[in-house]
């Protein structure tokens, strides 16, 4: 596209310029950039734009666009102009940008707001060689031009790395020698949309024979925009009568969303098989028949890999091995800035992510190297490694030799970084996702609901950030202050995090020598009066339980509230400072925190007063935010504390009691207990899964309107404890709904103590289970893809693993296709189970239990990967055995009579 300033009419109004000279003047900038490019044909021609006054109606400024014969017209009034200017040094809106939106149905709702629109051009022609030295003619690229030829729309589905991208890149450039215009969107850039096929209907020459390919790349990558879509699709064969068909790649579970009874997606679906391309890549190749094993082995059905294996061999003369792949794709890079980025868009890639331009940074200089050197790609305004496979040796080699987990972030705090510096249409995209697909094979009966919770969320977190603008102080409220800022970090809104730190930070003093509790500047905050109707709350307590004392031998009359209030605020300014947004990290100040911890912490652990076990679970929690563990002295004797039995001089007597009568009632401090104990790291123990089976049989209590507060404490805990989603679906949405009705019409009065923390307390909890659920579902989706490969732990493995090469014969049993396709299915049987296993453990947080099965499983997982690149027609009998073998011990009963040869009538005992 040419280079050019798109508003440099606009700009150069002076800021008090009128409805008149803005729309005039954006009528220029348009005509400009439409006559550069209308000096080639167009698919879409700008045919005028008139400015329109009209007195009472809306000025606007009317565009009339022409294709095919067809004329239609659309106006852009004064409020979008305005909106799009003054955010295009963000967003990059150009005036045919904002024509591109303009051409959709019903486009500029209420607030709506420029967004940047996504590149919708072919890949660049060092990517395009690429995909034509891996393309092969197969039985699916042959469909795929028969769909097409008849004219078709077609989806090729398949497992990453099977060569989707080249068969699709290899029918768009058929198309473009018979005289097509080809538009390609890669969905895994979230700004890609209907508004990017329009745009690129604008800008690109149309083809000389009338007919349009539109390629939507990854559709799986972006499944809330698809109705947005195909309408757009069906707008354009019907209002602007062009000939356009649709060439799309996707897996296997979104194609089955794709048949939904959906009219205008009437996709054939083709299907592309990794297994298959690698065959032809090693027939077409000069390498060793004896060889192909060896390289089937280490592609694992990646024709990415296989290519690369083959060239090495061709240059060579020898098979590489795995590690000799990972050192060919990292290139024996030594720049710790190179090597950081090259970990990062590893840790991207095993999930099929992707690192904008836009979110480079101060990374470019080092990208663009690694770019120059083969190392990654550049596609559609975005850097990749390439397939799954190839990212996950990357990341192996730079564990073992670039002592990445230790230089670097884990690779899931890498995807999240990622997930939360992207924005809300790449988080829109993500949760759809999730919301819909189980794997990269299997959609959900029922959908998560995630993406609409995660958009009433995001309304909250707009509103709390206008409440905050009126009063950062939150009413001198610190707990009020301090959850809503977690709220609005958690939510991007950076700024208003900042203002609130600010009053936080001059309000409260730490630092000074001597502090053993946090001391208010300039008076106690409006909330310690709480406490004193806390105190008073539990002086009823007492009057119901008689003369004799609590639990912990402390009366209501005997405490110390500036005491109880100090110790609460610790883990209150814990949290907040362990949990500030990086750019507003202080270390010192964490570090002046944890001091004052140390020093607070009773000789038995626990934090004053001992009868209110919540008091030392917040802070507890603060620890944890700033970033101390169950090894850490002080954490560990708290959570000791926490677990010891009252007959023993502690809190738990199967459950926790809250000490506060009806504050903090017994449900809710249960559910802040186990989530301290579980997020500081201590393992799930009896006492633990004792208290969680008493807080689930509490339901009664907990789900009552108006219990929000308990009931969002006890959804964290449920998934800290369980690492399942299920359990909590149906409530999360109740308490979206309720928070949501809430912040319109309170039905508490505003001098209710817990009305001043509910809304911000419940929204800081939302975002927080949200982010967590996002985490588990992630790793589920994609299996254990993450933690494939890691390490092996430094003790040997306690689990029996095939030796690593299995036998082959070139002679040997038999097996029909029938009975072959039999074996095959067992086998996918197993990995299911394996990965079913795996994502139901796997998380951030990980125990030794669970440590050790889930290495089991990814030995079985390893046995089985070897064991299926030797199953064939001609597979050896051994092979069967120890697949059929496998089968039993991993599926157990659930393990199917598979067919033997006929040499082989019964199934080994």
């Amino acid at each position: 596209m040419p280079d050019y300033s798109p508003w440099t009419a606009v700009n150069a109004l002076s800021p008090n310029a009128g409805t008149y000279e803005l729309l005039t003047a954006a009528h220029t900038d348009l005509l400009a950039q439409a006559a550069m490019l209308n000096e080639r044909p167009v698919a879409l021609r700008v045919v005028s734009a008139t400015p329109e006054f009209r007195e009472g109606k809306g000025d606007q400024l009317l565009i009339r666009v022409e294709t095919m014969g067809q004329r239609t017209q659309v106006g852009l009034s004064e409020k979008v102009v305005r909106a799009t200017v003054n955010g295009d040094r963000t967003h990059g809106v150009t005036p045919l940008a904002l024509l591109s939106y303009a051409l959709q149905k019903d486009p500029f709702g209420p607030g709506w707001r420029p967004k940047r629109v996504g590149n919708a051009q072919l890949p660049s022609e060092k990517v395009l060689k690429y995909y034509a030295r891996l393309h092969r003619s197969t039985a699916c690229s042959t469909q795929v031009e028969q769909h097409l030829e008849a004219g078709r729309d077609v989806v090729v589905i398949g497992e990453h790395g099977c060569g989707k991208s080249a068969l699709v890149a290899n029918a768009a450039e058929k198309r473009l020698d018979q005289g097509d215009a080809v538009v390609w969107l890669n969905l895994t850039d979230p700004a890609d949309g209907p508004e990017s096929i329009v745009l690129a209907l604008l800008e690109q020459e149309a083809g000389r024979s009338g007919r349009y390919l539109v390629v939507l790349e990854n559709l799986h990558a972006n499944l809330p925009r698809l109705n947005e879509m195909f309408a757009c699709l069906t707008r354009l064969r019907t209002d602007f009568k062009l000939n356009v068909q649709v060439l799309a790649s996707s897996w296997k579970s979104a194609a089955a969303i794709l048949a939904r009874g959906e009219p205008t997606r009437d996709l054939r679906q083709v299907l592309a098989e990794g297994r298959e391309l690698v065959r032809q890549l090693l027939v077409d190749s000069g390498v060793d028949e004896a060889s192909w094993p060896t390289i089937r082995q280490l592609a694992q059905n990646d024709a990415h890999i296989a290519l690369t294996a083959i060239e090495l061999y061709e240059s060579r003369g020898t098979v590489p091995t795995e590690a000799d792949l990972e050192e060919h794709y990292t290139g024996q890079v030594t720049s710790d800035d190179q090597r950081e980025v090259l970990y990062r868009l590893a840790c991207l890639g095993v999930l099929e992510l992707q690192m904008a331009t836009r979110e480079a940074g101060s990374l470019e200089p080092a990208l663009r190297q690694l770019r120059d050197d083969s190392l990654v790609y550049q596609i559609d305004g975005a850097y990749l490694i390439g397939s799954r496979r190839r990212a996950q040796l990357v990341m192996n080699h730079a564990r073992r030799h670039w002592d990445a987990d230790r230089r670097w972030k884990s690779p899931e705090r890498n995807v999240w970084l990622h997930l939360q510096r992207g924005g809300e249409r790449l988080m829109q995209a993500t949760l759809g996702r999730l919301d819909q697909l189980v794997s990269p094979d299997t959609a959900r009966t029922d959908t998560l609901h995630l993406l609409s919770t995660w958009e009433t969320l995001i309304r909250l977190g707009r509103s709390m950030r206008r409440r905050s603008a009126e009063d950062s102080s939150w009413g001198d409220n610190l707990g009020a202050a301090v959850f809503a800022a977690s709220a609005l970090s958690q939510l991007n809104h950076i700024d208003s995090w900042h203002e609130i730190a600010k009053g936080v930070r001059q309000r409260w003093s730490y630092d000074a020598p001597g502090h053993t509790l946090p001391e208010p500047v300039g008076g106690v905050t409006a909330d310690h009066e709480d406490f004193v109707e806390i105190q008073q709350s539990m002086a009823q307590e007492d009057s119901i339980f008689g003369p004799a004392p609590h639990l912990a031998g402390m009366t209501a009359d005997q405490l110390d509230t500036g005491r109880m209030y100090r110790n609460w605020v610790l883990g209150l300014l814990l949290g907040f400072e362990g949990a500030a947004p990086v750019v507003h990290q202080d270390q010192e100040r964490i570090d002046q925190l944890i001091e004052v911890a140390r020093e607070a912490q009773e000789e038995d652990g626990n934090f004053y007063p001992a009868r209110v076990p919540w008091v030392t679970a917040r802070v507890v929690l603060g620890l944890c935010q700033a970033n101390l563990r169950v090894d850490h002295p002080v954490v560990r004797d708290a959570c000791n504390w926490l677990l010891r039995q009252v007959a023993e001089g502690g809190p738990f007597d199967n459950w926790w009691r809250s000490g506060t009568g009806s504050w903090n009632r017994e449900e809710a401090t249960t559910a802040m207990c186990l989530s301290a104990l579980v997020r500081a790291g201590v393992p799930m123990r009896p006492e633990m899964a004792t208290a969680h089976a008493w807080l689930m049989g509490r339901e009664g209590e907990w789900a009552t309107p108006g219990r929000e507060i308990d009931m969002s404490q006890v959804l964290e805990a449920t998934l800290l404890c369980t690492e399942a989603v299920n359990g909590t679906r149906e409530h999360l949405m109740t308490l979206f709904q309720r928070i949501a009705t809430e912040r319109r019409s309170p039905t508490l009065l505003a001098t209710a103590p817990e009305e001043r923390l509910r809304i911000p307390f419940v929204a800081a909890q939302l975002a927080d289970i949200v982010w967590r659920i996002v985490q588990l579902e992630s790793l589920k989706l994609f299996g254990d893809v993450i933690n494939q490969g890691r390490p092996e732990p430094s003790e040997p493995s306690e689990v029996a693993v095939v030796a690593e090469t299995v036998a082959t014969s070139a002679v040997g049993p038999t097996l029909t296709r029938r009975q072959l396709r039999e074996w095959q299915k067992g086998c996918e049987q197993i990995e299911g189970t394996i990965r079913d296993r795996i994502s139901k453990r796997d998380g951030p947080m990980r125990t030794p239990t669970v440590e050790k099965v889930i290495n089991e499983q990814l030995a079985y997982r390893a046995q089985l990967m070897r064991l299926t690149i030797q199953l064939d027609e001609q597979s050896d009998l051994e092979v069967l055995e120890q697949i059929d073998a496998l089968g039993n011990r991993v599926c157990g009963v659930a393990w199917p009579d598979l067919p033997w040869p006929d040499t082989r009538s019964e199934a080994p005992s």
